[in-house]
C-alpha cells in the first residue's frame, strides 16, 4: 500500500494504543501491590486510554472549522457534559473531597473516552477492536477453568475460604471475571450469528466458538447469576431480533430449558441455584441477593440525607459506615458475614449509587443520558444485526448494573465504554 493510501499517523498511534487497551489491561497484576488487580488495570486502561486519546486529538489539525452545534451534534456529548457538571459540582458541597477528586479524575477520562472514541473512529474500526476481546477472554476463562479443577493455581489466595471465591483468574474476583466474559461471549455468538460464505470446518469460525465454550464454562463456574442473567438476556435479544413473534416464544422456551440444562450439568451453578432457591423458599431475599440490600438501603439513605448534592463522586464508600449505624438505630439487619462486620465498596446498582452520589440533579442527568442512549437505539437503515447486536450489549450491561458495578471497574468499565461508543458512532452513520 502506498504511503497515499495510509491512514494518517495519528490515527494509526491512536488505534495502536486502543489496541493495547483490547487487549493489555485485563491481563495486568501486580502481586506486591496493596491491590494487586483492580487497581493495577485502572492505572493501564487508563494511560492506554489518554494515549490514544492524545493521538486522536492531533487529527483535529486536519480539521478547518470547529462551530458550537458540532460539539453539541454527537450524543455522547450530550449524554456525558451534564453528568460531568453535576458529579463536578458535587466537590463543592461533598465532606470528602479527597475521594471525590480521585473518582472525578476516573469520571473524566472515562467521559472523555465515550466522547473521542464514538466521534473519531469509524464503527467498522471500533467493531474490530470489540471483536479484540475475545483474545484477553479467552486468556482469563482458560486460567479460571485450570483454577477451578486444580490445574494450575498460579495464584494462592490466602484469605479465600470458599471455592467459588477462589476462581479468580486474573480478574482478582469471581464477580469481576464473569462481568467481563459477558460482553465477549455476545460479541463471539454475533460473528458465529453472522458466518457468510464460511462453513463451521474454518479455522475462524472454530476459534471464535472455542472462545465461546471456554467464556461461558468459565463464567459458569463462577456461580455469579446476574452475570448467567445478562447473557442469557443478551442472548435472547441477539438471536430473536430477526425471529417471526410466533418463534419468539419457541426461542424463551429454549432458552429456559438450556439455562435448566446448565444449571444441572455445572454442579457448582447447581449447587448455588439450589441454596437460592431454598433461600427464597425462606423469603430472606437479602440472602438470595447476597447481602446487595444492604448496600442499596445504604444508597438511599445517602439520597434522602442529601438530596440536592449527594454525598459526591466516589464517596459512597466513605459514607456507608455512618449510613450502616444509621440503618442499625432504626432496626435493620445486615447480612452475616459481608456487610454486618465490613462495609460496601459500591452500591451494587449503579442507578442507587448515582443517586447517592450525586442527587436529585445527577438523577435527572442520568435519566437524560439514558434517553439518549435508547434514542440512539432505534436507528432503522443499516445492518439490523448490528441494531440487535447494540441492543443485546446494552441490555446486558443494564443488568449488571442494577445488580453490580460493571462501570466502575477498569476491567469491565473500558470494554463497556468501547461497546457504547460503537452503539454511538453506529447510530450515527446510520442517521
Amino acid at each position: 500500500m502506498s504511503s497515499a493510501r495510509r491512514p494518517p499517523l495519528d490515527l494509526r498511534l491512536g488505534n495502536f494504543f486502543l489496541w493495547l487497551l483490547a487487549l493489555v489491561p485485563p491481563l495486568v497484576f501486580a502481586p506486591v501491590a496493596k491491590e494487586s488487580f483492580r487497581q493495577p488495570k485502572l492505572l493501564a486502561a487508563e494511560w492506554l486510554a489518554l494515549a490514544s486519546l492524545a493521538c486522536l486529538a492531533w487529527g483535529l489539525s486536519r480539521v478547518p472549522r470547529v462551530g458550537l452545534a458540532d460539539l453539541w451534534r454527537p450524543a455522547a456529548v450530550r449524554i456525558v457534559l451534564p453528568l460531568l457538571a453535576v458529579a463536578t459540582l458535587g466537590l463543592a458541597f461533598t465532606r470528602h473531597p479527597l475521594h471525590v477528586r480521585e473518582a472525578l479524575i476516573d469520571l473524566w477520562i472515562g467521559a472523555a473516552a465515550l466522547v473521542g472514541w464514538s466521534v473519531a473512529l469509524p464503527a467498522s474500526r471500533l467493531e474490530r477492536l470489540l471483536r479484540g476481546l475475545l483474545w484477553p477472554a479467552f486468556l482469563l476463562a482458560l486460567l479460571g477453568i485450570a483454577q477451578y479443577h486444580g490445574v494450575w493455581q498460579p495464584l494462592q489466595l490466602a484469605t479465600v475460604k470458599e471455592a467459588r471465591l477462589a476462581i479468580t483468574s486474573l480478574a482478582g474476583n469471581p464477580g469481576d471475571l464473569a462481568a467481563f466474559l459477558v460482553l465477549p461471549c455476545l460479541l463471539a455468538q454475533d460473528l458465529l450469528r453472522r458466518r457468510t460464505g464460511e462453513g463451521w470446518g474454518s479455522p475462524g469460525t472454530w476459534g471464535v466458538a472455542l472462545a465461546l465454550a471456554v467464556s461461558v464454562y468459565a463464567l459458569l463456574l463462577t456461580q455469579t447469576l446476574a452475570a448467567v442473567v445478562a447473557l442469557l438476556a443478551g442472548s435472547l435479544l441477539l438471536w430473536g431480533a430477526r425471529m417471526p413473534r410466533r418463534r419468539i416464544a419457541f426461542l424463551l422456551a429454549g432458552g429456559a430449558v438450556a439455562l435448566a440444562l446448565l444449571a444441572a450439568g455445572v454442579a457448582p451453578l447447581r449447587e448455588r441455584v439450589v441454596f437460592k432457591w431454598q433461600e427464597m423458599a425462606r423469603g430472606n431475599w437479602n440472602s438470595v441477593f447476597t447481602g446487595r440490600f444492604d448496600g442499596w438501603r445504604a444508597a438511599v439513605w445517602m439520597f434522602e440525607q442529601h438530596p440536592l448534592a449527594g454525598v459526591g463522586q466516589g464517596a459512597y464508600q466513605a459514607e456507608f459506615a455512618p449510613a450502616k449505624l444509621a440503618l442499625i438505630d432504626r432496626g435493620a439487619v445486615f447480612f452475616p458475614g459481608l456487610t454486618q462486620g465490613s462495609a460496601f465498596d459500591n452500591a451494587h446498582n449503579d442507578i442507587l449509587e448515582s443517586a447517592a452520589e450525586w442527587g436529585l440533579p445527577g438523577l435527572l442527568a442520568l435519566a437524560w443520558g439514558l434517553w439518549l442512549l435508547l434514542g440512539a437505539l432505534r436507528w432503522e437503515s443499516g445492518e439490523p444485526e448490528d441494531r440487535a447486536l447494540a441492543w443485546a450489549g446494552v441490555v446486558a450491561l443494564a443488568v449488571l448494573s442494577l445488580v453490580d458495578f460493571p462501570f466502575r471497574t477498569a476491567l469491565v468499565g473500558f470494554p463497556a465504554l468501547l461497546f457504547l461508543s460503537w452503539t454511538l458512532r453506529r447510530a450515527e452513520e446510520e442517521a
